[in-house]
């Protein structure tokens, strides 16, 4: 980046904010341009802004390291799981939303350099672009130290996620699934998930979560992410259900022996 773009860019972005950013991130730059490119969207550098570079090569490296991190984790986490386990693990930890959450507990949407059109839209708070600031904040902080420093900063960062992730968990029908297909094949709606609340600092924050059956909330659950909070939302309402069909079933089943009783009092 050239003197005089750079010099652009950090009046859109001030020394002050720049700190606030790094507070929030929980990383000290010591080269500032760096941060800035991960913050700069696309569609900002258009017309006189076309010579700065944007965050989409950083996304890029920061993919990349996030998976080799991750994946080391879990191969040594869990040493008997075949390749297909490990993926699925690895795909449940890095993922849109999962990676928008933590740029928004981090509030990463505050600080993003958009163009005219995307502000406009409300694009800050969009998973996909949050998402991929994520991973562009990865890819600059390797950058600017080395990997042994973002390998440690990653695994702090999702030490929640991972201690979610139980050996025998199951990945091909998640609690979500699992309640979608019941509630389908009892013909009551299907679930939606709203978020409530998100409450702690923002290293360690807490997700409160509602589901819903139309506009009847049936369960609330509390994770360390929105997805675990789902999870634990679907999986209350499922066993509540179980407990409910299972009461029917009892119902109809005494209703058919007093239909039979009567039947053969009557001959």
């Amino acid at each position: 980046m050239s003197a005089s773009r750079r010099s652009d860019v950090f009046m859109k972005i001030s020394a002050t904010l720049l700190s606030l950013v790094e507070d929030h991130i929980r990383y000290k730059f010591k080269n500032k341009a760096l941060l800035i490119e991960a913050l700069t969207h696309k569609s900002f550098c258009i017309l006189e802004n076309k010579a700065i570079p944007h965050n989409e090569r950083f996304e890029f490296l920061g993919d990349a390291i996030l998976g080799l991190v991750m994946a080391e984790q879990l191969m040594f986490l869990f040493p008997t799981d075949n390749e297909g386990m490990l993926s699925k693990k690895r795909a449940s930890l890095i993922n849109q939303e999962t990676l928008a959450e933590k740029a928004l507990s981090m509030k990463l949407s505050d600080f993003l350099i958009l163009g005219p059109g995307e502000k406009a839209q409300g694009s800050h708070l969009k998973p996909r672009i949050l998402a991929s600031a994520f991973e562009a904040v990865i890819g600059a902080i390797y950058l600017d130290s080395h990997f042994d420093s973002i390998k440690k900063w990653i695994n702090n960062e999702f030490k929640n996620n991972i201690s979610d992730i139980k050996p025998d968990m199951e990945f091909e029908k998640d609690y979500k699934t699992r309640l979608q297909e019941l509630t389908y094949k009892i013909k009551i709606g299907t679930p939606i998930y709203e978020l409530i609340s998100t409450t702690g600092p923002s290293h360690d924050p807490e997700f409160l979560v509602c589901l819903k059956i139309g506009t009847q909330e049936k369960a609330r659950a509390l994770g360390k992410s929105k997805k675990v909070a789902e999870q634990k939302a679907a999986q209350i309402y499922m066993e509540a259900l179980a407990v409910q069909i299972n009461n029917e079933n009892k119902k109809n089943d005494y209703k058919q022996k007093v239909k039979l009783g009567k039947k053969n009092v009557k001959k």
